[in-house]
């Protein structure tokens, strides 16, 4: 009984991050950066090393790879100093 509980609180507590779908999280994570860019927050090299992650990201969304565009999307994240939800 104690594993169901703390399989359902980490589930719970996987967030938006594992709630969305992958094409979904990829679409967000583009818009960030595209603001991002605009304003200076980021610069054209991280933006380009981003987007080519992303790329791969949705290449594996779109062969049904979900987790692996998940994971994709989070290492983006972590790697470029975005919070990972």
């Amino acid at each position: 009984m104690r594993f169901v509980l703390i399989a359902c609180c980490l589930l719970a507590l996987g967030g938006p991050a594992s709630a969305a779908s992958c094409g979904e999280r990829i679409t967000f994570v583009r818009s960030v950066i595209d603001k991002d860019l605009k304003t200076g927050f980021i610069g054209d090299t991280v933006y380009a090393a981003m987007s080519k992650d992303l790329d791969a990201a949705s290449n594996a969304c779109r062969s049904g790879e979900d987790a692996k565009a998940q994971l994709l999307v989070s290492s983006t994240q972590s790697r470029h100093g975005y919070p990972v939800r």
